[in-house]
């Protein structure tokens, strides 16, 4: 070992230039970009033009394989003007089709358009691939935008449906939507580069935030290092390995190594006697080094190249060994670069490519021999010992290479402008292309520059494009002025010709190209102190997300690009980016399933910003690319409104809103603006909608349920589709994740949790189709939250499995189980029953291993408790032990060891109730049953219960209506399913009580089935209890439950008492029973009151029992008077309502239809008396329910009682066979009984119909006032009235006129009823005045004549008796 440095990493070096990660990743939008130089000063641009050289306008799609041959006349030079851009401007929509905004439709006779393969021309390919036809035109369809995101239908909860994996089916939906959704979003780049594209760059949408590259900060370099800089040495060169984050500087033979990291520690290597001329880092061969060496340090000098061993034994220490392993040199080397597998690849001063290859028998460290050489690849082995001095100074060859390190490709630029591609795969060395025709296509596209020299033509770097941006696309070359030429493989050809971002660059062969980013160095050394601009394009990765969201666009994307440039104040001589942040370094996890690398968005959830590093003559520069959400961050900070707007127009409303929670999860909210600002994009961000589809109603979820999704889906990603286990030799199966990953990806999915739970989303309440989609919508966010808090514990599951020897528990497993295993992907341990059993049965092997080793289990179920209390209910390390006392009970004979074992299973199972499953509990309860062990029948089931349910969100459940949707409908179920264990122990002893009565012999288990009931009465469980009362009402045995004395039987029979016939007289008598009389008459009175299917007569019977209770209350000191007032009135109205309904049943002019329907809505519910009149009483015609409906009422109206005594009285002197002045006799007699005095039948409207009425029936004198004396009216008030209505009678006995006869027929009606009055008098003397009865008699008798008829006679005979008494008197 030379020497020990201190530690740090990144991509390889080439020369002091960085050596190109393999990563474009490409941007993804639906929608076109902003018309070219919109946003961007007006300069000269030659866009695309025809073979001709004619220059076509920007704009026009062009075939990136147009490269037919010139049709200048020989000897012409190229046109030279130039097209600027356009000086109008058509207003930019970003999501109208690139059809829809081009200013004209494109021709194939344009220029620049699709040209057939055979105008390529000969001589453009040549090698092996040569005689291929040109796939990229003829065959080459271009990218379609299609989508495999089908519209949701609508959720439902379904009655057997698992509490936990129902939830957990719908979230894993959600989830496999949202991955789509993001693979669809990252494209590959060749489809982005197929599709025509008129408008390659758009202007920033915000301000200083959206810049894509920034720099953060600026480190200076050791005083040490510039010390030795400044001193004149003949060469100096410098670099950055940031594989191992280091920078590396050369001066003459001494190499230093800075760890720009710490700032200030760097090493010194000065064991090289010759000028070093070139340093390179590749990865080291593992057949021969061991693996501590991952790395070869390549030192070359003008005649030799030498190898040095490095290793890292932490991230801030380095160890270089020397390994003995070095080449005599032809040639200085001026670039080194190597390939993934230890390949060693360089760059020749006489511009030739070298290889260098090592190896040994065995490894260097036990002595074994080795072997190098230096292969010419350009000019063969003839020409490695060629001194320079006979070889030309403008020697054509190779001007600079690139390495596809992970796809063993290598690339060659030639000093003429051609570039071949070779496979450097395995041990080959084979051309596969090679592509001559590039200056004449950037000529003839006008984006060569000034004729004659075309200087902006020149290529000065080329790049490979890894397989993580495409499968098609394999390099890109940059020119001078910022063209980017994109080539694919097969066959080796351009397929895209990128125009410059700027009308103005010169760029230096130190540009970087790395996974789609570009960063330009252009050198200004005309000022007194250099400075080097940087010109940065990114892609526009927002673009396909926010036409989907926002605009539901799903054409195709087109690659767009922004731009920005800065400017570092000294000379650069090398820009890389850091691995780590690196696309191209993304795990599976991060990737499509085809290898291509997710877009910046999807990646900004578990990856950090993308970082560069440039170094320069006076410091270090560390760079930045944000990502969307430091975008987002950023631009909140400078103006909140602004920035949520501009957002979500540029990357999309579920982006925004997945950033905004990712923001909540990630950062410190400490800070109100930008929490204020998280809750504006939730709170704004839309609601769920319903939509009519083909087979049925479909839900589009709100922006913030989608967001959450896809943030959930992002963090999970990782291990999603990973294997839990993998495979290792003999057959044993390790953990199939990096632990870091896992603890990576729990704690972000950890702060996801803690922000949801602390800022839950608010609950909407709307109607119809509104209500529908925020229900579905809750419903789905109930079920990701499940699968959120079960992913957290999950991973805590298998680490604790990893902790615990992994292997030695797998192997304790059966075969089947093993098998299921090894194929178990974190999916399917989450989200299926499959992954529940076997977490079971890898608890159940761990707790076998515990106890083989004789090792306590105790702390392992806490463990279990505290990491993944509800993934794999830890309580089956305690179930295991529970199982074990179990059978001990069942196989002893010892009663008490019998009873030990019980007691000791059933303390073991109530400690693991929560992890018991229902068919667990039942076969356990069963078993209980068999032993008839009392305790644990019931308090199990009830312990399970509670655990089950522990916020007790059933009895909200039931108190909501039972919503077959809710979700808290699983948590009532499985309790239901508990209770039924215990209903199940009760009936069974009642059972043996039957059974022993049978025989005669209770005593034991009467006690047994006491200690049963008593044990289920006890229970504090509401539902419980409603459940158990349930049960008896089922059996008929309603009239046990008023012998119980529980808090919840007072609650159960308030809510039950009054809907079910079986217990509706049970609440009152309960109270009865407690002689609480006053809350037995208020139940009895909602009773009756209550709308139900009940008779009117059993509400007259409740409300009469009612007031019954109600005065037992007051007798007891306990006397509500307005209660008892109002129920004296109800009662009173009831009984109307009863002469109503018997008027209805009786009437002889109501239909049978007509009357089944007004007895149906009288015996429904109690009606008032202005209902029973107007809707009753008066359009049925029903007389006496009038008079007792104003009686009731204490109201008259004289016309309405007139005309209903007069129909009453007409109707009783009209029924058949019966005398009229006998039956209205008897009719005015009752309803005097019944309505005098009242309101119904006021004196002056009673005596004025009956007797006008009486006088048109002939009858016994006098009739008319003895059925109204029968019927109570007072004598005096009768004797007024007659009294009064004789003297009102007109007429003249004398006359013989018809009016006159008919007056005096009627006067003598009412001097025969105050006869009989007169006589009446005889006997009660003191009701009338005799004054009186002897002035109205005298009067009398002194108007009939002597010669009068019988019934004059009659009456003259009563009134000379009552005249004679009342002289007397």
């Amino acid at each position: 070992m030379l020497s020990t440095f201190k530690p740090s990493s990144a991509p390889q070096t080439q020369n002091g230039q960085p050596q190109p990660p393999s990563s474009l990743y490409p941007s993804m939008a639906g929608q076109p970009a902003q018309p070219w130089g919109q946003g961007y000063p007006s300069y000269p641009y030659a866009g695309p033009s025809a073979p001709g050289g004619q220059v076509q306008p920007y704009g026009q799609p062009y075939n990136p394989y147009s490269t037919a041959p010139s049709q200048l006349a020989p000897g012409q030079a190229p046109p030279s003007q130039l097209v600027t851009a356009p000086q109008s401007v058509r207003p930019w929509n970003p999501f109208l089709s690139q059809s829809t905004q081009s200013s004209q439709p494109s021709q194939p006779s344009q220029p620049g358009a699709l040209q057939p393969a055979a105008q390529l021309g000969g001589g453009a390919v040549s090698g092996p691939l040569q005689q291929q036809p040109l796939g990229g035109v003829g065959s080459w369809r271009p990218y379609q935008a299609q989508t495999q995101l089908a519209p949701q239908p609508l959720e439902s909860v379904s009655r057997d449906e698992d509490p936990v994996y129902g939830p957990l089916g719908r979230a894993r939906g959600k989830v496999e939507r949202a991955l789509i959704a993001d693979n669809e979003i990252s494209p590959d780049l060749a489809d982005l580069l197929a599709i025509p594209n008129n408008e390659p760059y758009a202007a920033l949408p915000g301000g200083a935030a959206f810049k894509p590259l920034r720099v953060v900060r600026t480190t200076p370099l050791p005083d040490a290092l510039h010390q030795e800089l400044n001193y004149k040495h003949l060469t100096a060169k410098m670099g950055l390995f940031e594989e191992i984050e280091r920078a590396w500087f050369t001066v003459d033979n001494k190499l230093f190594l800075w760890d720009y990291s710490d700032g200030r520690d760097f090493s010194r290597f000065d064991e090289q006697a010759d000028t070093i001329q070139a340093v390179g880092l590749v990865k080291a061969r593992k057949d021969v080094f061991v693996d501590d060496i991952t790395h070869l340090l390549v030192i070359c000098t003008s005649s030799k190249v030498s190898l040095l061993g490095l290793s890292r034994p932490s991230p801030r220490e380095i160890n270089l060994y020397a390994t003995n392993l070095s080449a005599d040199a032809p040639v200085a080397m001026i670039s080194v670069s190597g390939t993934a597998s230890g390949r060693i690849f360089l760059l020749g001063v006489n511009k030739d490519l070298y290889e260098l290859e090592y190896s040994a028998e065995s490894s260097w460290f036990f002595g074994s021999s080795t072997r190098v050489q230096l292969h010419n690849r350009s000019s063969g082995s003839f020409a490695n010992w060629v001194p320079t001095v006979f070889t030309s100074g403008n020697r054509e060859g190779v001007e600079s290479f690139s390495v596809d390190a992970t796809g063993s490709r290598l690339y060659t630029l030639h000093t003429k402008g051609e570039i071949e591609f070779f496979d450097v795969s395995g041990t080959n060395f084979i051309s596969r292309g090679r592509y001559s025709r590039l200056r004449n296509d950037l000529i003839s596209r006008s984006f060569a520059g000034q004729a004659p020299a075309y200087s902006g033509g020149k290529v000065v770097a080329i790049y490979p494009v890894g397989s993580h941006e495409s499968k098609r696309a394999c390099m890109v070359a940059i020119t001078a002025n910022g063209v980017r030429i994109y080539f694919q493989s097969i066959p080796f050809v351009p397929i895209d010709f990128r125009p410059p971002p700027t009308g103005t660059l010169n760029l230096s062969g130190e540009t970087l190209y790395s996974s789609g980013t570009v960063i330009g160095v252009q050198h200004d050394t005309s000022a007194p102190t250099p400075t080097t601009t940087l010109t940065t394009v990114v892609a526009h990765c927002g673009r396909q997300a926010s036409a989907r969201e926002n605009f539901e666009n799903f054409t195709p994307p087109v690659l767009q690009e922004w731009t920005t440039t800065d400017v570092i104040p000294s000379q650069v001589w090398t820009v890389v980016e850091l691995p780590s942040t690196n696309p191209a370094t993304s795990g599976a996890g991060l990737r499509r399933s085809d290898g291509i690398t997710l877009s910046s968005l999807p990646r900004q959830a578990v990856q950090d910003a993308r970082q560069f590093l440039a170094l320069a003559t006076s410091g270090l520069f560390f760079l930045v690319q944000p990502r969307p959400i430091d975008i987002l961050q950023a631009d909140l900070e400078l103006e909140k409104d602004t920035a949520i707007n501009t957002v979500r127009m540029t990357f999309g409303r579920t982006q925004l809103a997945a950033m905004a929670i990712q923001i909540g999860s990630t950062f410190d909210l400490k800070q109100p603006d930008i929490a204020s600002a998280v809750s504006t994009i939730l709170l704004s961000a839309g609601a769920p909608v319903l939509r009519d589809g083909n087979s049925g109603k479909t839900i589009v979820y709100s922006p913030r349920h989608d967001g959450f999704a896809t943030l959930f889906a992002r963090l999970i990603r990782p291990i999603w589709g990973s294997k839990v286990t993998a495979p290792v030799v003999g057959g044993r199966q390790v953990l199939g994740v990096k632990e870091d990953m896992l603890l990576g990806v729990q704690g972000r999915l950890e702060g996801l949790r803690k922000y949801i739970d602390e800022h839950p989303f608010p609950r909407h309440q709307a109607e119809g189709d509104a209500k529908t989609a925020w229900d579905q919508e809750e419903l789905s966010l109930h079920g990701l939250a499940v699968l959120l808090k079960q992913a957290i514990e999950a991973i805590s599951f298998v680490l604790l499995l990893s902790d615990y020897k992994l292997p030695e528990i797998v192997a304790r497993c059966e075969p089947a189980l093993q098998g299921t295993l090894a194929n178990l992907t974190f999916q399917g341990l989450l989200t299926s029953t499959d992954g529940r059993e076997v977490a079971r049965k890898l608890v159940t092997a761990l707790i076998e291993q515990q106890i083989g080793q004789e090792l306590g289990i105790d702390t392992l179920s806490e463990i279990l408790q505290q990491r993944c209390g509800t993934f794999v209910q830890p309580g089956d390390v305690v179930l295991y032990k529970a199982e074990e006392s179990m059978r001990r009970a069942e196989s002893t004979r010892d009663s008490i060891e019998r009873e030990d074992s019980l007691r000791e299973s059933l303390r073991l199972f109530s400690k693991a109730s929560g992890s018991i499953p229902v068919p667990r509990l039942q076969e356990v309860s069963k078993r209980y049953r068999t032993m008839q062990y009392t305790l644990g029948a019931v308090e199990l089931p009830l312990r399970c219960a509670a655990e089950a349910d522990p916020q007790d969100k059933a009895s909200d459940f039931v108190r909501d209506g039972q919503h077959p949707s809710d979700p808290r409908k699983a948590l009532y179920d499985a309790r239901m399913e508990c209770y039924s264990c215990v209903i199940e122990a009760l009936a069974m002893f009642d059972e043996l009580l039957d059974k022993a009565t049978a025989s005669g012999s209770v005593d034991s288990v009467v006690t047994k089935r006491d200690e049963a009931y008593a044990l289920a009465i006890a229970s504090d469980d509401e539902l419980f209890h409603f459940y158990l009362y349930d049960w008896h009402v089922s059996r008929h045995l309603q009239e046990q439950l008023l012998e119980y004395d529980t808090p919840y039987i007072e609650r159960y029979l308030q809510m039950t008492s009054n809907t079910v016939e079986e217990r509706r007289d049970l609440l009152w008598k309960f109270y009865a029973r407690r002689e609480e009389y006053l809350l037995a008459a208020k139940a009895l009175f909602d009773l009756a009151t209550r709308p139900s299917p009940m008779t009117l007569n059993d509400r007259v019977y409740y409300l009469a029992q009612s007031l019954a209770s109600a005065k037992s209350a007051a007798n007891l000191g306990a006397e509500d008077v307005d209660f008892t007032s109002n129920l004296q009135e109800r009662l009173d109205v009831a009984n109307v309502q009863m002469e109503v309904a018997r008027a209805v049943e009786v009437h002889q002019d109501m239909s049978p239809e007509d009357k089944a329907t007004a007895l149906g809505q009288l015996n429904q519910e109690l009606l008032g008396l202005d209902e029973l009149y107007q809707n009753y009483a008066r359009p049925f015609r029903l007389y006496e329910p009038i008079l007792l409906i104003l009686k009731t009422a204490d109201t008259r109206i004289d016309d309405v009682l007139e005309a209903v005594w007069r129909q009453l009285l007409r109707e009783a002197a009209s029924r058949a066979g019966a005398v009229p002045s006998d039956s209205m006799a008897e009719a005015i007699t009752e309803l005097c009984v019944r309505y005098f005095p009242s309101e119904a039948a006021p004196l002056d409207v009673l005596l004025s119909v009956v007797y006008d009425e009486g006088s048109q029936v002939v009858g016994e004198p006098g009739w008319a006032s003895a059925a109204l004396l029968d019927g109570g009216v007072p004598l005096r008030d009768l004797w007024e009235g007659v009294t009064s209505l004789y003297e009102e009678v007109g007429g003249d006995e004398s006359r013989s006129t018809r009016a006159d006869q008919f007056q005096a027929e009627e006067k003598q009606f009412y001097a025969e009823e105050a006869a009989l009055l007169a006589t009446k008098w005889l006997t009660e003397r003191d009701t009338i005045p005799a004054a009186e009865v002897e002035r109205f008699a005298s009067a009398y008798l002194l108007r009939t004549t002597a010669n009068a008829d019988q019934r004059q006679m009659s009456t003259r005979d009563k009134f000379s008796a009552a005249k004679t008494a009342a002289g007397r008197y």
